[in-house]
């Protein structure tokens, strides 16, 4: 739910700020505080000493998925690039789930996974859409598929008996050193305002730090698909404080589509018995699809 605030918050966000800006000084925040509250919270530093392959492997998925995803909403539309983005996830993080642990995904996550993808493409497809462009479909599905792979490789970590929030502050600090060249080419003007340097703090605190820190304590009692299957609560989220907060309309088509998503979270939820100790995998869509709106109208 707090990754759905985000889209809310970045269209209040100064007229000059951008979205790759925005979205790579929310991992020059987050990050580097997800260490912080793991080391405060008694985790073991040297413990990512072995590890290096796996964080910046990580670091890698955390800043495809974060580029790619906005190249997609700029590119074939903010409708069409959030539901390819966040559908594709859940499928390739089965995927590369059953091809590491050979399992075959349950029945409930399969049935519960599909009614939500259906809704969020219903949800997503009820509102404006734009013309089909193949590179920006190819960056949803990468941007997919960068999401699937930092939760699988954070997942991996945790098994090993590295903490959660000590292996996602370090995936998301390594992303941050990747993306930092775009906080040059990008113009950063908005952070020296009293509101651009609130919705900085508020993107990087809470819909990073808080946010992840939570789903990492997910990621250690359940699988990483289904982890990923309840995320797609976000979407559901950024539409009804879209609706709330900036008065953007839910057309009935819209509601029916939230209600399929909520449907599908129960039964994903209600199938995932995984015993604490024997966890197999674990993020999000930004809610960029209302900062976009926002924008374009603008």
């Amino acid at each position: 739910m707090l990754f759905g605030t985000s889209g809310t918050v970045l269209a209040r966000s100064p007229d000059s700020a951008t979205a790759l800006g925005v979205g790579a000084v929310r991992l020059a925040i987050g990050g580097p505080l997800l260490l912080i509250v793991a080391r405060f919270g008694g985790a073991r530093m040297d413990r990512l000493a072995g590890l290096r392959a796996t964080v910046i492997g990580g670091g890698l998925g955390v800043a495809a998925f974060q580029v790619l995803y906005f190249t997609a909403t700029t590119r074939t539309g903010v409708a069409l690039g959030t539901v390819i983005t966040i559908g594709s996830g859940p499928v390739f993080s089965g995927v590369i789930q059953s091809a590491i642990s050979r399992v075959t995904p349950t029945g409930a996550w399969v049935a519960g996974t599909a009614i939500s993808i259906a809704g969020v493409t219903t949800l997503a497809l009820s509102g404006d859409r734009s013309a089909v462009d193949a590179v920006g479909v190819l960056a949803a599905l990468g941007a997919g598929l960068g999401w699937a792979s930092f939760a699988t490789l954070s997942k991996r970590q945790i098994e090993q008996g590295l903490d959660s929030t000590l292996s996602l502050g370090a995936m998301f600090t390594a992303a941050a050193v990747i993306v930092a060249p775009v906080m040059v080419l990008e113009p950063m003007g908005w952070l020296a305002t009293p509101r651009g340097l609130a919705v900085a703090i508020y993107l990087g605190a809470f819909t990073l730090t808080v946010a992840y820190a939570l789903y990492g304590r997910a990621l250690r009692v359940l699988p990483a698909p289904t982890v990923i299957t309840l995320t797609l609560l976000e979407p559901v989220t950024a539409s009804l404080l879209a609706s709330i907060v900036l008065h953007e309309r839910i057309t009935p088509v819209g509601w029916v589509g939230i209600g399929a998503v909520l449907v599908g979270l129960v039964i994903t939820a209600r199938g995932a018995t995984v015993p604490i100790d024997d966890t197999h995998l674990g993020q999000h869509a930004d809610g960029a699809a209302t900062f976009a709106r926002q924008r374009a109208r603008r």
